[in-house]
């Protein structure tokens, strides 16, 4: 039997006793560590190893912006007064979803970070949406060329200014503007966009005096007249022709010199200014170039009923573009040369107006160059979806002119449906003038001058 001495026994024991010791003593040390990093982790998002600390702070996405800063400058800041590194998760989900923004570095520098990046979204404005009724008819100065005035309003305001274009009314009803972002920038945005609606006011109430001072212009030749329909933008084409002198002898061949019916959904205000049938006529649009038209005549009639009164042609061809005045019309007035007949007299259409009337060529002076510059204001038209019932009569003209207020300078709303030899529009005519509005092209069908033509 295997016998142990009781000196090996004390040997045993001395060596145990140690080692249990190690072992209680290791198995107390990782339960301890255990609970206090679980500890840790409960009171903290960040992450701790000693050499950094990383933490991760929800932005809300309208906020992320600001935290970023334009073109970056603000996390630039950010990182150089902490000394720590921030960078956005990427991003991958909706619009509507937080960004997880990542900061590293020095339990210090992190923290900092931390401190400044939630400063920036506690001092966050509350973004709030507000609406502002305008007359439809202020649009196009709220908009401005190219959209120009209305950016320049978002970036002055500091708000997003979006306008409803989906509607396509010509009713006197105000249009929506929706304006976004913090209250104080929402009162600038609005305070901005009342001034064009003043300037807009301004400018309407002008070219009501204007339009009021104008005189009622009557037809000359009988509706079946063929000079309005030998007007077409087939002139163009025609080698231009302009002499170097001040007094210029100048056809209508370049494009530029004629208005165009803006293309777009929306109605545009507009004045008929003569009429060939109730199917061919001519309209001048409302807006900055009729003031300037007014000025322009009342210029002309001052050079030649003065300093320009003894001027004569000494040739004159078809095609050009004359200085000329209106049967019964003290008022001087740019005119084409559609023929000359006999050498005595020409068959005269006004640029501006659409009326044609025969003059006596010694009463017809040469154009000044300078009263070239403002494109011919008269804009050729056709009556969308429709067609004579038969014949254009005598009855159908008058009904339409009527409709139409011609050369009344009375507003009716315009839109063009198509466009037909490149250039012509084919529009329908709304008057809202009254109480009720009348849609013209319906009217006309609707009394039997005209019908619908698919």
């Amino acid at each position: 039997m295997f016998e142990i001495s009781r000196q090996g026994k004390l040997v045993i024991l001395g060596i145990g006793i140690p080692t249990a010791v190690g072992l209680l003593y290791y198995l107390l040390k990782t339960a301890s560590d255990d609970d206090e990093e679980d500890i840790a982790g409960r009171k903290s998002s960040s992450s701790a190893t000693s050499r950094q600390t990383v933490i991760e702070v929800q932005v809300p996405r309208k906020a992320v912006g600001a935290v970023i800063g334009r073109q970056g400058a603000t996390i630039k800041e950010i990182q150089e007064q902490s000394g720590a590194k921030v960078n956005f998760k990427d991003y991958t989900q909706s619009d509507d979803t937080d960004r997880t923004v990542v900061i590293r570095g020095t339990p210090e520098a992190a923290q900092s970070a931390e401190c400044r990046i939630r400063h920036i979204l506690a001092n966050m404005p509350v973004i709030v949406q507000a609406e502002m009724e305008v007359p439809k008819y202020a649009l196009g100065r709220i908009i401005g060329r190219g959209g120009e005035s209305i950016r320049q309003m978002s970036r002055a305001s500091k708000t997003k200014i979006l306008i409803d274009k989906t509607r396509d009314s010509y009713l006197d009803k105000p249009q929506i503007i929706t304006i976004v972002g913090a209250k104080d920038q929402i009162v600038v945005a609005k305070g901005l966009i009342q001034e064009k609606l003043d300037e807009e006011e301004e400018f309407r109430a002008r070219t009501a005096v204007s339009a009021a001072n104008r005189e009622t212009r009557h037809k000359v030749k009988d509706s079946n007249s063929q000079s309005h329909d030998r007007m077409t933008h087939s002139a163009n084409n025609e080698e231009n022709n302009i002499e170097t002198d001040n007094i210029e002898r100048t056809g209508d061949r370049d494009h530029n010199l004629y208005m165009e019916f803006p293309n777009g959904r929306d109605y545009v205000e507009v004045y008929v200014s003569a009429i060939a049938t109730p199917g061919h006529f001519w309209v001048q649009t409302i807006g900055s170039m009729a003031l300037q038209l007014d000025k322009l005549s009342d210029t002309m009639t001052r050079y030649y009923e003065g300093e320009g009164k003894n001027l004569m042609l000494s040739t004159v061809e078809k095609g050009d573009i004359v200085a000329a005045p209106f049967e019964n019309d003290k008022t001087w007035y740019r005119a084409k040369v559609m023929d000359i007949i006999n050498q005595s007299e020409l068959d005269l259409f006004y640029v501006d107006y659409g009326d044609s009337a025969y003059m006596a060529s010694s009463l017809v002076k040469p154009l000044s160059s300078e009263y070239l510059t403002l494109p011919f204001q008269a804009i050729e038209c056709r009556l969308a979806g429709l067609k004579p019932n038969g014949e254009w009569t005598e009855e159908a003209f008058n009904k339409f002119e009527a409709l139409t207020y011609c050369a009344k300078w009375k507003v009716l709303q315009a839109k063009a449906v198509k466009f037909s030899s490149g250039t012509i529009p084919h529009v329908q005519l709304i008057d809202t003038n009254g109480s009720k509005d009348i849609a013209i092209n319906e009217e006309m069908i609707k009394c039997g001058f005209a019908v619908a033509d698919t």
